[in-house]
């Protein structure tokens, strides 16, 4: 690792990265639009426990189901890091959750317990509100200063505001560069400022400000894969006056920004844009690999389970972390056969089981509080998983 990926704070504590795309949908969940008990793609909370931790949040003394614990499982096979793409807007520290609002202290503190740090979402949802403008930008500030009080809700030595243990960056938009039309680079680095602005209102000091990324999708232009898009994100970036301040030698993109790409790309090309290919547009500049997998589609050389895990395996071999490139995500956990289609359904670490008897019930949990709006006390399905071949892959490159 360079000198200079270490000038960014919390930054350290990431690396190496082994990582997992984590998004555990349960096979009740459908293919947009989400039940509306579901609301959105965060089950990293309160409302579903049963899926990433052993047991019921305190309080539900009516579940009787055992939880599958995710995180403890992932910690297992040396998984240290996992890579969110959703993220409800909290309550208010201590405070119960309003309409549509989830809690997530208890999965961060459950990640911390099993040393998985975490990538903390500001999704494309709130990427298209500020696009939209209107009277859209106000209520995106409140929300995203509703998250920065749930990240930063404990204290330091100093009794200074500072994130709590599970939590290891922002990440604001996800491959912005695909957009098109419903946001640009531009809201990405508003959203930025948004941040900023609600850490400085909060007073976290600089040691104690997380990393931030932005993922860019690997669609090669007249530039390699993920280049041109991070280019304009740092123009973007260095554009903001609320990011870059002389006045307060405030400089975004020095202090803070942790380039991210998505490859899907084999070992032998990953290799070379590790060592050659990032270093010689950003010989400064931190990175990882936020996404990193292979599907099944057809007409490949890729056309089963195994030959999946073959190839992910020299993707693992070829992005051992070293100089700036401090890591990768394998995408990801689990077959999104719930809410997605086509090839995406096919790049998890595990899926659903065939059910031996259809007639066997899945255990489910139900949604808290009881009360709660949209769902509370409905079921949702806490899914026994199968592992595929490439989670053994996984298990042997970070364990």
């Amino acid at each position: 690792m360079s000198k200079s990926a270490f000038k960014i704070k919390n930054l350290s504590q990431l690396i190496p990265m082994q990582g997992v795309s984590y998004s555990p949908a349960p096979s009740d969940d459908t293919v947009p639009p989400p039940p509306q008990r579901f609301f959105d793609t965060d089950f990293a909370n309160s409302s579903f426990p049963l899926l990433w931790g052993p047991r019921p949040i305190a309080g539900d003394t009516a579940t009787k189901s055992k939880g599958r614990d995710d995180i403890k499982n992932l910690s297992k096979i040396g998984v240290n890091f996992i890579h969110l793409y959703n993220w409800s807007v909290p309550p208010a520290p201590g405070s119960s959750p309003s309409p549509y609002q989830r809690n997530h202290l208890p999965f961060l503190t459950h990640c911390a317990n099993h040393n998985v740090k975490v990538f903390v979402p500001i999704s494309n949802y709130f990427m298209e509100l500020i696009h939209n403008g209107g009277g859209t930008s106000s209520a995106v500030k409140a929300d995203i200063a509703a998250m920065v009080a749930e990240v930063y809700s404990t204290t330091d030595a100093h009794g200074n505001p500072a994130a709590v243990a599970g939590v290891g960056m922002w990440g604001v938009a996800n491959e912005y560069d695909l957009a098109t039309t419903t946001f640009d680079v531009n809201d990405v680095a508003t959203a930025m400022a948004y941040l900023v602005e609600a850490e400085t209102a909060a007073n976290i000091p600089a040691d104690n400000l997380l990393p931030v990324t932005s993922p860019v999708s690997f669609v090669q232009t007249s530039l390699p894969p993920g280049i041109e898009a991070i280019q304009n994100l740092q123009i973007a970036i260095k554009a903001n006056k609320t990011l870059t301040v002389k006045k307060k030698k405030r400089d975004f993109w020095k202090d803070r920004f942790v380039a991210s790409t998505n490859p899907f790309n084999g070992g032998e090309f990953l290799t070379t844009y590790i060592s050659t290919t990032f270093p010689k547009y950003f010989p400064d500049v931190p990175f990882f690999f936020a996404e990193m997998g292979c599907s099944i589609p057809t007409g490949t050389s890729v056309t089963t389970e195994k030959e999946q895990a073959k190839f992910v395996a020299t993707q693992l071999a070829a992005t051992v972390p070293n100089g700036n490139f401090i890591g990768r995500c394998v995408f990801q956990f689990l077959d999104q056969t719930a809410m997605k289609t086509g090839t995406e359904t096919t790049f998890g670490m595990n899926k659903f089981p065939p059910t031996k008897k259809p007639t066997s019930p899945i255990p489910t949990g139900k949604i808290q509080p009881t009360g709660y709006v949209p769902g509370g006390g409905e079921t949702y399905n806490v899914d026994p998983l199968t592992q595929k071949p490439l989670y053994a892959i996984v298990k042997t490159a970070y364990a």
